[in-house]
């Protein structure tokens, strides 16, 4: 699988932002809080929610989208196919970018987004 993030790749329509909010399996970080549904294609799929009250100015606002779709694009191969939702809760700035992404590894393998992790907590179970 390519490392791209194409438009197969995200969440856009209301019914399927609304679709992971009813499953109701949800993650909570210092920055970030992660919905999440497995889903039945070959892929994970990517919402994003960043409100006025995280940060007012829409620059700040797209930095966080990007930088949450730069880790999605990233890591998206290693997981299992699901629909996840990011919220962001609190503003980061540049500074804090080592911080996001550890952050956001953690609350991932948290919730065995990776499909490696998954795979050797199910073969110690058996």
């Amino acid at each position: 699988m390519s490392n791209k993030l194409t438009q197969a790749h995200r969440l856009r329509k209301a019914d399927e932002f609304s679709s992971v909010f009813v499953f109701r399996k949800v993650r909570v970080g210092k920055f970030f809080k992660l919905h999440y549904k497995p889903n039945e294609l070959t892929h994970s799929r990517l919402g994003f929610m960043v409100s006025k009250k995280v940060h007012k100015r829409a620059n700040q606002r797209n930095y966080i989208k990007r930088t949450i779709r730069e880790f999605f694009r990233i890591e998206q191969s290693d997981w299992m196919p699901l629909d996840l939702i990011v919220r962001a809760q609190k503003h980061f700035t540049p500074e804090h970018y080592s911080l996001i992404i550890a952050e956001l590894k953690q609350l991932c393998t948290k919730f065995k987004l990776n499909s490696n992790v998954q795979k050797t907590s199910d073969s110690t179970g058996s």
